[in-house]
């Protein structure tokens, strides 16, 4: 008998960044990611941060705090912070994503010890620009976050708490931040003076700006309602050329009494001219109305959490 060899084809499952299983080939580039943003941080915090004695957000704020006012180690407030959160977080979240902003802590509380931090906030105390630290600093710190949210993880600390209520409210997670911080950097003032804490929280703002768009990216979605006559000739074409879904919405003139049947679909801002095209071709006169989507999960566009 000769021998058959049956080739199996394993058809790959995409990447969820909210998937609960531990999964090697998708998470062990993340644990990367994590910890390449964590010592990125620890570089921009002891370059443009601790020469000022600007604070950033959350628990790793507490920790620049207390090293400021009582030295004390920032590895200490770090961990000793971090524990009662990383059981809240398991009680609420996954174990994987506890154990990842687990892993963050550790990793913030590592990097911030090493010599070369030290090398690097004497090197920054040549300069004296201290609005243009808050801003460029706290800039790279929200776009960077935004890389270990979009893998399903944080970097510990109070990211646990914004992540989970976020999740639970559907709010973006770099508002929750705010008034935190904001009470604690009040605690700057007595001994560093009000610019100092002003421009710690020029910083948190521009962080949670810079997170939040990065986070949401340049391409947003777009809901797009479009009422013509030529329903019928439009929503086949955007299917056909543009690979999107479209849904009828019955609907009546009010004016009119007429009934017809609106065109919705959602697309990315980049695919507009060109749906855009498509409806102009078949009707000129059409009406269109373009909603800015915070966000869409499903059917191509992301993982349901």
């Amino acid at each position: 008998m000769e021998n058959q060899t049956e080739i199996v084809k394993v058809e790959k499952r995409p990447f969820n960044p909210y998937e609960k299983r531990f999964i090697p080939r998708y998470d062990v580039p993340t644990l990367i990611i994590i910890a390449a943003v964590c010592f990125l941080h620890c570089c921009v915090l002891s370059y443009f941060y601790v020469p000022f004695h600007f604070m950033s957000g959350g628990v790793t704020g507490l920790s620049l705090l207390f090293n400021y006012l009582w030295n004390i180690p920032k590895w200490v407030v770090l961990l000793g912070l971090n524990i009662p959160i990383s059981i809240y977080g398991i009680t609420q979240q996954s174990l994987k994503f506890t154990l990842f902003s687990l892993f963050a802590t550790v990793c913030y509380s590592l990097m911030f010890e090493l010599p070369i931090m030290d090398k690097i906030t004497a090197a920054a105390a040549l300069g004296d620009n201290a609005l243009l630290s808050a801003i460029v600093g706290s800039a790279i710190v929200g776009v960077t976050c935004a890389f270990v949210v979009k893998r399903g993880a944080s970097l510990g600390g109070i990211d646990v708490i914004t992540v989970v209520l976020s999740h639970k409210l559907s709010i973006p997670a770099g508002t929750f931040n705010i008034v935190f911080n904001l009470f604690i950097m009040s605690f700057l003032i007595p001994s560093y003076g009000i610019e100092v804490a002003l421009l710690s929280m020029v910083s948190m703002f521009v962080t949670n700006t810079a997170y939040n768009f990065a986070l949401r990216g340049v391409n947003h979605n777009m809901t797009v309602f479009i009422i013509s006559e030529e329903w019928d000739e439009i929503a086949p074409q955007v299917m056909q050329e543009m690979r999107r879904g479209v849904t009828y919405i019955h609907a009546e003139g009010a004016y009119t009494g007429q009934p017809r049947k609106l065109v919705y679909c959602i697309v990315k801002t980049t695919e507009l001219a060109k749906l855009k095209k498509i409806v102009k071709d078949h009707d000129p006169k059409a009406l269109f109305s373009i909603i800015e989507t915070q966000e869409v999960v499903g059917r191509g566009f992301g993982a349901i959490n």
